[in-house]
């Protein structure tokens, strides 16, 4: 039976405060993995929205993982929005599976299970059973952990789309080119709630610290900039680098999730990395700047298997006009984005994201200040400096707000399920900044605490749509989103 995965936040009883992170990296009991990025935009990974594993000029942030005994290495793409670690399975047909499959005869150390794997994406899904298996991530490792073998996918492994926006099959030749992705399989890094199992399992990461393997039950992420390809980013599994960011890292707490497990029944406990969002801002734009404040929190998701943000459109569409002006923009209605003037990222623009230190608004959110230059996308090049064509990160979406790798790539992120809060501060190679109080501007491009702007706005996130529309543009994405399991 499939039922839908409901997100609800609920109400916490607690407030966080903004503290440094002390920990030396060295000090502490922690794995470092390198995340590479490649080129890639794989229309079969619109996999909630549109998925992570396109990433503005068409890329992909991958880790090693080696799963059975002797090793069998896969590339997986790294995924805070779901909690399940699966791959290709030796069963699955070469046409939905093209690149490496698991033979599970050759691991002295496989255990199959008769439970379902079933998880589906709002394009397609993957089909198959859990199984156990030896598995090591940059030299840490599980033994006997529980993963998704897959059997069948459906635009998820195939249908690769070239840099040009046209389809290429899937071959030898652009398995073995590096213009195109290797993703061949997700690592979850969401709580055990949110696994696919009719009972919740212990994911990799939570492993790692039940068997003492690190520290703390934290993990960080840096992505480094747009335009670092290559090993360009790293995981930390139970400490953090403060190399990494500038400043404070900030936290806030994450809001529980609700999911739907029959027709009358649903259960609530932590599950995605999603925390209470409160407004949003722009500073320094073409018109003046803009404050909107939610009559109420609601749920802003972090997911790094997002590429891009989705926000409603009566709260993206005031952004993007107070921004860069109705002119510079146009709505491709087709394709669901925003097209964009290249020349817009030479701006002092930032924009603003303020997250709630509780359930509740709060007198003074912590707010992610954004350069609108990490906000834009070369789409018909690999630079912005030399793009003619360019869109916005931030596309319109009638559900959820999720805070995608569009944005997540300029902080440094901390995803505390110790503690369940997210830290954020700014991330290396970004001028990014997060600070404590509601956004406004001054005349430097800075920002202060507090809230002295005569253009604040209360606001509830809904769509709608004000914007010149295009149906002219070339087809890149399908913003379809559901998510599903079977049990």
């Amino acid at each position: 039976m499939k039922t839908q995965c409901a997100i609800s936040s609920l109400a916490l009883a607690f407030a966080a405060i903004s503290v440094f992170a002390e920990v030396q990296p060295d000090e502490l009991l922690l794995i470092r993995v390198p995340m590479t990025k490649k080129i890639s935009s794989l229309k079969g990974l619109q996999r909630k929205r549109d998925t992570k594993l396109y990433n503005d000029y068409g890329s992909i942030y991958l880790v090693d993982v080696a799963v059975g005994t002797p090793p069998q290495v896969f590339e997986l793409a790294v995924d805070t929005g779901s909690s399940d670690l699966w791959i290709p399975g030796s069963q699955c047909p070469d046409s939905l599976c093209p690149l490496v499959k698991f033979n599970e005869a050759n691991s002295t150390t496989y255990k199959a299970t008769s439970e379902n794997f079933n998880i589906k994406y709002g394009t397609g899904n993957a089909t198959g059973k859990y199984a156990l298996d030896t598995i090591t991530i940059a030299g840490a490792t599980i033994e006997e952990q529980q993963f998704g073998y897959v059997s069948a996918t459906n635009n998820i492994l195939t249908e690769v789309t070239s840099l040009s926006g046209d389809e290429v099959a899937t071959t030898n030749e652009t398995i073995a080119s590096d213009s195109y992705y290797h993703m061949n399989g997700i690592f979850g890094l969401g709580f055990p709630f949110l696994t696919a199992s009719a009972t919740s399992y212990n994911p990799f990461l939570f492993n790692l610290k039940a068997l003492n393997k690190i520290s703390q039950n934290i993990f960080s992420i840096y992505m480094n900039n747009r335009e670092v390809y290559g090993d360009s980013g790293e995981i930390i599994l139970g400490g953090i680098d403060k190399t990494k960011y500038t400043g404070e890292i900030m936290y806030v707490p994450v809001s529980k999730t609700t999911r739907q497990t029959s027709s009358i029944q649903t259960k609530t406990d932590y599950g995605y990395w999603q925390v209470n969002g409160q407004g949003v801002g722009v500073a320094n734009g073409v018109t003046a700047d803009v404050q909107l404040d939610f009559q109420e929190t609601v749920p802003f998701v972090f997911d790094t298997g997002t590429t891009l943000s989705y926000f409603p459109s009566n709260v993206l569409e005031p952004l993007l006009i107070a921004s860069v002006g109705k002119t510079n923009v146009v709505y491709d209605q087709v394709n669901n984005y925003f097209q964009i003037r290249c020349s817009m990222a030479k701006r002092n623009t930032t924009i603003q994201i303020m997250l709630s230190t509780s359930s509740n608004i709060s007198s003074e959110p912590i707010t992610m200040h954004v350069p609108i230059a990490d906000i834009i996308f070369p789409m018909d090049t690999r630079y912005i400096t030399t793009a003619t064509i360019c869109m916005f990160g931030i596309v319109p979406t009638t559900g959820t707000i999720f805070i995608g790798e569009s944005l997540l790539r300029s902080v440094y992120q901390v995803y505390d399920a110790e503690q369940n809060r997210i830290g954020i501060a700014g991330a290396v190679g970004s001028a990014a900044t997060v600070t404590t109080g509601k956004g406004v501007s001054n005349n430097d491009g800075g920002s202060n605490t507090g809230s002295n702007n005569d253009n604040n706005n209360k606001t509830s996130p809904s769509s709608g749509s004000s914007i010149t529309k295009s149906s002219t543009m070339t087809s890149l994405l399908s913003l379809a989103f559901a998510f599903y399991i079977s049990h």
